[in-house]
């Protein structure tokens, strides 16, 4: 069980918009899950909030000072309906409405990256769903 702090649905919501704005709702659940696979699996590889995963360092682009779709996700508001769909998915994942799609995935990247990640190759792929492919850690707990 995570325990949720001020602002962790709005971080969330944010790094949803940041990471899968352009993925339909089951692809945004699916991000959703990787963040609260991390919280739940916690130190010492990740950190045990939702926030902390999220703005962990180089982990989420939105999060990074400098990439131009950091000052996207921080400035963009309720007015925008992928935003608005972003915090309906955090609050879903969150609440529990929503079961695990990916499996218990800690990892994801983008399907048809032309170089992906060479961790991937010590994972276990656990679903593709959207663009991205979701892979679970060894070791990492079964729900």
């Amino acid at each position: 069980m995570i325990k949720l702090h001020a602002g962790d649905v709005d971080v969330l919501a944010r790094t949803l918009f940041g990471e899968a704005r352009g993925e339909k709702r089951a692809g945004m659940e699916a991000v959703a899950w990787v963040i609260l696979n991390r919280a739940r699996q916690g130190p010492p590889r990740f950190a045990s909030t939702i926030s902390g995963v999220c703005k962990a360092p180089h982990q989420f682009t939105c999060w990074s000072k400098g990439d131009p779709n950091a000052k996207v996700c921080a400035s963009v508001d309720e007015g925008n309906p992928s935003f608005l769909l972003s915090l309906n998915v955090a609050t879903s994942v969150l609440g529990g409405m929503v079961p695990d799609p990916v499996n218990g995935s800690d990892h994801y990247f983008v399907s048809r990256m032309k170089n992906p990640p060479e961790w991937r190759k010590k994972m276990m792929l656990q679903a593709t769903i959207g663009a991205h492919s979701f892979y679970k850690s060894p070791g990492a707990a079964q729900e």
